[in-house]
């Protein structure tokens, strides 16, 4: 498939075009800054940007935001979250063709010689009949054929295999039965340099004799979240004709059963997806929430999907590039940056009148995360349980206001945080209101006394105490955020120092324990509570997400019977004591739940979005006419720089042309 364009390619070609214009080559009427082909855009074609090449189209290992815009739309899962509905999110069918049940399951352990009877739970999937890969050479015949329920299964073996590291394989590996046995295996032969053995029993993992488009799976305890699993691109159906024929070319050569395929694929240049024919039958939702039909979210209700046949994605590492082209109407959705924001927004966080005038959509989006600050609980310094040390947090706690940094860093885009739970999801309380979270200083100075540091001084050593602030904002924005963090907390008498690294060592050395103080953020991967208070359970501390090393056994007990629950007001109950047990022992200050803004070309059809639905592309539609009209009005050619320069030439020859005539009629002198 041909490339579109890149940046510098625009850029030559309109050099060329003025040129030509200058020299009278090709007429006035060749001079366009349209990067396209001619007519291409009055297709129904969607133009996006991307801001670097995702890490990997391998649906076991992607986990950044740039690999999961291309591997889900090419691997969908069996469930899907409804692309409308919000508050609460909520799970439809996808390829499954009846929603999971999940029952008790009795199994046995050998505990000292002794049979113990153990309760777990076994959860049934029936995928829909019919269902098939994309074309590929991997198949026979380069057809695409039946997927079983056996691709299911494939999927979880693949994502236990050592070599693959899939990122959410702590989710499963202790609670599959089998699936821990079935690891170490693997892991043995990847050590002895031998293949992986995906035949290895899985107690965990059953196909239905009986029926190929149903399985189960096996559990060794109640986890309501794996219904949020089966939503994730690792737990897409897997075709292992192309597992063994791409191997770890697999990251740049998808085979899926998606709305897309990938068509063409130049890294640091574009990637291409186009509709693949292959695709289920899948229609427009008829329904969505409050608002949505006012808003024309569902006049192509019970439409095939996708509606749109190809999606271009250039890569465009540099924003002001993507900007630009937007402002031509050349990209088709912008988000909303520090380096944009004066010019989008108006009065009182309204579009501009530029925008407004252009037809510019504006859609706001909640994000489901946390932004926060951590102590180091091993730390000798600010870690520990005892008095002193959680009354030194709660006064740095104290201190630190959110605002100014939501200010200064998301252009005033986000809510104060007060807890790890963000807003929609259920736990979530508005009226909370976090006793070390209400910026105070004469409170932050006496708890700072009482904990043995007056005036910030260590009372026993008389020296000023030193908190040493790790991170990897290595950025000119990266040292104005450190600036307000050092006139945050130093007031206090508290001195800071700023240790800034590279983003892989900061890495490197939270996951080794090795800082004191830091700030991080934590993206759901689903919308339940579990998600985000897993992150301070004390089994996951690191390597686990608990970067914090946070441990309160009455915390964990608490996590542990919420996390089996269905939401009612038990679980609410539960999860209120343990965030007051949190709360009071302070790992963390919590910062803000993140918001942005996307901008949208008017062409632009059933655009709402949402931090869960990664497909979204395949909703999409595009009004064609619509966008190569208003192109059209907003690129009118520039004739005078082109003119301007003819002159120039024609000018600037006017001395050459008489040397030349002088040259032609002068006599020449005889000699006598």
């Amino acid at each position: 498939m041909r490339s579109t364009f890149s940046h510098r390619g625009v850029l030559r070609r309109r050099a060329i075009t003025m040129v030509m214009m200058a020299l009278g080559v090709g007429g006035l009427g060749g001079c366009s800054n349209d990067p396209y082909p001619p007519g291409e855009t009055a297709q129904p074609i969607v133009y996006a940007a991307l801001g670097d090449d995702p890490k990997t189209l391998d649906p076991s290992v992607g986990y950044d935001a740039a690999s999961d815009s291309i591997i889900c739309p090419i691997y969908p899962c069996y469930l899907q979250y409804h692309y409308l509905k919000r508050d609460p999110f909520t799970l439809e069918l996808g390829l499954g063709a009846a929603m999971p049940q999940n029952a008790p399951y009795t199994f046995t352990t050998q505990e000292q010689g002794k049979t113990i009877p153990q309760t777990g739970e076994v959860w049934t999937f029936r995928i829909k009949p019919g269902l098939r890969f994309q074309d590929d050479p991997c198949f026979p015949g380069g057809k695409g054929r039946e997927i079983t329920a056996a691709d299911f299964c494939y999927s979880f073996r693949r994502m236990a295999d050592p070599a693959i590291a899939c990122p959410i394989l702590s989710f499963l590996d202790k609670k599959v039965l089998g699936m821990a046995e079935y690891e170490t295996h693997n892991r043995e032969l990847e050590q002895a340099k031998q293949k992986p053995d995906y035949s290895f029993p899985m107690e965990g993992l059953q196909l239905d004799p009986q029926d190929p488009y149903t399985f189960r799976i096996l559990l060794n305890q109640r986890y309501p979240q794996l219904r949020f699993l089966m939503a994730l691109h690792f737990t897409s159906p897997l075709a292992h004709e192309a597992v063994e024929k791409y191997g770890k070319d697999l990251a740049r050569h998808p085979v899926g059963c998606g709305p897309f395929l990938l068509a063409d694929y130049k890294p640091k240049g574009h990637i291409f997806l186009k509709a693949n024919p292959n695709y289920r039958e899948e229609v427009y939702p008829a329904e969505g929430a409050p608002g949505d039909r006012k808003a024309g979210l569902l006049k192509d209700a019970g439409k095939r999907l996708p509606l749109v046949k190809e999606v271009h994605y250039e890569i465009m590492r540099e924003g002001i590039t993507a900007w630009n082209l937007f402002l031509q109407g050349y990209q088709d959705r912008s988000g909303v940056s520090q380096t944009n924001y004066q010019q989008v927004m108006g009065q009182a966080g309204q579009l501009s009148e530029e925008m407004k005038r252009k037809g510019i959509g504006l859609e706001h989006a909640v994000g489901v995360d946390i932004n926060y600050f951590a102590f180091n609980m091993a730390d000798p310094v600010v870690g520990g349980y005892s008095a002193r040390s959680r009354k030194l947090r709660q006064a740095i706690s104290l201190v630190i206001d959110a605002q100014p940094y939501i200010d200064l860093l998301s252009q005033g885009m986000g809510k104060t945080a007060q807890f790890i739970i963000p807003p929609g999801l259920f736990g979530y309380d508005p009226n909370y209101k976090n006793p070390y979270r209400q910026p105070d200083l004469a409170r932050a100075k006496q708890l700072l006394a009482e904990a043995g540091y007056p005036d910030g001084i260590d009372a026993k050593t008389g020296e000023r105490l030193t908190l040493f602030y790790d991170n990897s904002l290595i950025t000119a924005a990266g040292r104005q955020q450190i600036g307000l963090v050092v006139k945050q907390i130093e007031p206090l008498g508290i001195h800071v120092e700023s240790r800034s690294t590279r983003y892989p060592i900061f890495q490197e050395k939270l996951a080794r324990g090795q800082f004191q103080f830091m700030s991080q953020n934590w993206y759901a991967d689903y919308p339940d509570p579990e998600n985000f208070v897993f992150v301070l359970y004390g089994p996951n501390k690191k390597p686990g997400p608990n970067a914090a090393n946070y441990q309160n056994p009455a915390y964990d007990r608490l996590f542990e019977q919420m996390r089996v629950m269905d939401d009612g007001q038990q679980r609410k109950a539960i999860i209120e004591k343990m965030r007051a047990i949190v709360v009071e022992d302070c790992p963390w200050i919590y910062m803000s739940h993140s918001e942005s803004i996307a901008l949208t070309q008017p062409w632009i059809e059933n655009y709402k979005p949402s931090p869960l639905v990664l497909d979204a592309i395949k909703y999409w539609n595009i009004d064609g006419a619509k966008r190569a009209q208003l192109q059209a009005a907003w690129n009118h050619p520039n004739y005078w720089p082109a003119l301007g320069f003819a002159l120039f030439l024609a000018l600037g020859s006017l001395p050459a042309a008489a040397v030349i005539r002088q040259r032609t009629n002068r006599h020449v002198r005889r000699a006598p």
